[in-house]
């Protein structure tokens, strides 16, 4: 149940930045404030370098990234909770939609955690709940092997 809502978050993350249709062209002027006082020299340095000058192509990633992961936990947990069988195609889907968000969280953590408690909070725990998820969706899909 608990990575339903993940997905759902996701899902609801995603829609959010498709509706507003600003996100990507807004990327650029974000991810220079999450580089202004960033703590980690060499994630600014990322910021800086790599993801400010190709901010377009990182916006678009950063969507279908949010919008895979989110599809691909809701409805493998949905399927999943509702007591069905996979396939061995199915038993992958739900650690890739977790790899997904785990790296996701992980970078935003690293962009915009040190700017507020809650942004430090929420994506270190969803990257816990991610995390969990993969190891116990990872230990299924080794034993129906």
């Amino acid at each position: 149940m608990v990575l339903v809502l993940v997905g759902f978050l996701w899902l609801r993350s995603s829609w959010g930045k498709i509706a507003g249709g600003t996100f990507v062209s807004g990327l650029a002027k974000t991810l220079t404030n999450f580089a202004s006082k960033n703590p980690y020299p060499w994630f600014k340095d990322f910021l800086e370098t790599v993801a400010i000058p190709n901010s377009q192509t990182f916006g678009l990633l950063v969507l279908v990234g949010e919008m895979t992961a989110a599809m691909l936990i809701f409805v493998m947990s949905l399927y999943l909770l509702a007591g069905q069988k996979t396939s061995k195609l199915g038993a992958f889907l739900l650690p890739a939609g977790l790899l997904i968000a785990a790296a996701l969280n992980l970078t935003f953590w690293l962009a915009s955690g040190w700017m507020s408690a809650s942004g430090d909070s929420l994506n270190l725990l969803m990257l816990g709940v991610e995390t969990v998820g993969l190891v116990w969706a990872t230990k299924g899909l080794l034993q129906n092997r």
